[in-house]
């Protein structure tokens, strides 16, 4: 059957939100299938669904029930672009992974183009930790947020063996929804640039993604505890996500929609049953 989507690009982290409902059980599969490059190439997948709070705009549940910083960011967004909110507003979308309403707003740069902005929870728990690959040791710290647990390193980036390889001993030690490996280079007036590599179990995804909005914003926080900083641009393959950690913490970007429509799933793939494939 066709399923109905809309992909947004946070910053080239693309991200497909399906708006025809899908069970539980047929959401890991579905999303496999959204991230073939044979379909729509996603980095990471969401489904729409009814928001739980009176006042939300949206709500958007990931593929494996993990929060989302883009996701949520390209969803308010989405919702201005839909004419459910005005731009330059400040108003609230829901994310899996996330307790309460996130604030959000959004406003026009160019066609298909916003500015957004979302206010993220300010939980987070810093922790120093060590993991040794290889004979190598990795000194850096874990931050574990709402829904996702990063490690953040000092280091240029790695082998893809190496990121699998910490994430592994991450998930030994943490319990989490998704997991993400951030070695990190410090640039000097604010900056630092990042290779984020992102795992989620549940949606048995691993990639390296081309801007992560968590990831940013936990080594917003290893930054700000370590260094005492509050304000921070991340570059990253995608681009420079803003994180502000003054008064709350707030992530901002660029979203664009490149493209919606229909794609084609098996009905008993929709339906939560094994392709076979």
């Amino acid at each position: 059957m066709d399923l109905r989507f809309v992909k947004a690009s946070p910053c080239r982290n693309t991200t497909v939100f399906v708006e025809d409902e899908a069970p539980l059980s047929a959401r890991a599969e579905i999303a496999r299938l959204v991230m073939d490059a044979d379909v729509l190439a996603a980095e990471q997948v969401g489904f729409l669904a009814p928001p739980l709070f009176a006042g939300s705009a949206l709500r958007v549940e990931m593929a494996g029930g993990e929060f989302c910083g883009n996701a949520s960011l390209a969803l308010g967004a989405l919702a201005v672009s839909r004419g459910l909110r005005a731009a330059g507003d400040s108003f609230f979308v829901e994310c899996s992974g996330a307790a309460r309403p996130l604030r959000v707003s959004a406003s026009a740069v160019s066609p298909g183009r916003w500015r957004g902005t979302v206010a993220l929870s300010s939980e987070a728990r810093v922790s120093e930790a060590e993991f040794a690959v290889g004979g190598v040791a990795y000194r850096g710290a874990m931050v574990e947020l709402p829904g996702i647990c990063h490690f953040c390193v000092a280091a240029a980036p790695f082998p893809k063996e190496t990121y699998e390889a910490l994430i592994a001993l991450l998930a030994a030690k943490v319990s989490s929804d998704a997991y993400g490996i951030i070695p990190y280079r410090e640039e000097g007036d604010g900056q630092c640039s990042i290779r984020p590599f992102v795992s989620v179990p549940a949606a048995k995804s691993a990639v390296f993604e081309q801007a992560c909005g968590s990831g940013s914003l936990a080594l917003g926080h290893w930054l700000a505890k370590s260094k005492g900083r509050t304000r921070l641009e991340v570059m990253q393959p995608g681009g420079t996500i803003r994180v502000a950690l003054e008064g709350g913490a707030s992530i901002s970007e660029e979203v664009y929609f490149p493209c919606a429509g229909t794609f084609f799933a098996d009905d008993d793939i929709v339906h939560g049953m094994p392709s076979g494939r």
